[in-house]
């Protein structure tokens, strides 16, 4: 069985090492040089002096790299592949050709049959995964680092241990698809669909509530931000209010149209920019400021945690479905 189950699906093994080969290769060409930037520029530097401003500094090196953006989608779809060419037909095509029953009657108990496809494909996907996220992690490292955007998306998503547990729900949801609906290319196409709802609807509204969000109070007026943000802390929300706590915009930003309605006589003429010590003295006598909701930077492994585990959880539950699937309801 093991035999037959590599002569079934070789080419899609092949294949994904192949491509893992081709991406180590070019990680390999390139993230030296990038490194050697992260040091020379004075980057590296900067950010051992933790007092330092090193905002323009990491943006001249990310620019000076701005045209490597690409693997950042092609990165976000290999599990949604994984899913789609490997999990889909694993199951489908046997049942959509008829060839489990050929198995079946060979001595090949139901459960030998989906316990050895399924070992050898979850296998090859937990390692292939891996060993792309290490390889990715180390050579994206100066660029992570010097942005410290460690939750923005295209970051969280392909670093750490995340990237394991999408490829096993995406193999799992495929091979769940495909034995209920028994048809290579539509199985195919719902798991791709499936695949990429769930993983939004994770990202967009699970994400940002795996822990109670703090909540900082800060004056329009100062520099980089507000007072206390720490290195890759995530802001979720942001807006300005007054003193009284009523909403004077969403975001931090200064609304001239409700300004001029509590301070007249702020702009002196219709359609010009108010002067800024008279900005600044309207702000301070309504108490003008901004609330941010944010997530401590600190909680990266904690959310990087949390997200494995629903996912894994995800990909369980489905491979629980497609062996009951198998057995009771595939004749």
């Amino acid at each position: 069985m093991i035999w037959l189950t590599w002569r079934q699906h070789r080419f899609q093994l092949l294949c994904g090492a192949g491509l893992l080969a081709l991406l180590s290769a070019f990680f390999l060409a390139t993230g030296p040089g990038m490194a050697s930037a992260f040091r020379h520029t004075g980057v590296a530097a900067c950010l051992a002096a933790s007092s330092r401003d090193c905002g323009e500094l990491a943006g001249r090196l990310e620019d000076s790299y701005a045209n490597l953006r690409f693997l950042i989608p092609l990165s976000l779809a290999l599990p949604a592949l994984i899913g789609v060419f490997w999990g889909a037909p694993l199951i489908a095509r046997e049942l959509e050709q008829g060839t489990h029953r050929l198995a079946w009657t060979q001595g090949v108990t139901r459960m030998r049959w989906l316990g050895v496809k399924l070992a050898a494909l979850i296998g090859a996907t937990a390692l292939g995964a891996a060993a792309f996220t290490w390889a990715l992690s180390w050579w994206s490292r100066p660029l992570v680092v010097a942005g410290d955007d460690r939750f923005s998306p295209g970051v969280f998503d392909l670093r750490g241990v995340v990237p394991i547990a999408y490829a096993l729900f995406a193999l799992a949801l495929g091979v769940a698809v495909g034995a209920i609906v028994r048809r290579i290319v539509p199985a195919m196409a719902a798991s791709l669909a499936g695949f990429v709802v769930i993983r939004a609807g994770v990202a967009l509204w699970l994400r940002p509530h795996y822990a109670a969000a703090k909540t900082m109070a800060f004056s329009m007026f100062t520099p980089s931000g507000g007072p206390g943000f720490g290195r890759g802390d995530w802001v979720i929300s942001a807006k300005t209010v007054d003193g009284a706590g009523r909403l004077m915009g969403n975001g931090i930003v200064f609304n001239l149209n409700v300004l001029g309605s509590r301070c007249p006589g702020l702009s002196p003429t219709e359609g010009e920019l108010p002067n800024p010590g008279a900005l600044q003295a309207c702000a301070r006598r309504i108490g003008l400021h901004a609330v941010a909701r944010f997530q401590p930077g600190s909680r990266y492994w904690m959310f990087q945690g949390i997200e494995s585990a629903i996912f894994v959880g995800l990909a369980l539950g489905l491979l629980v479905l497609s062996v009951w699937w198998v057995r009771r309801r595939v004749s």
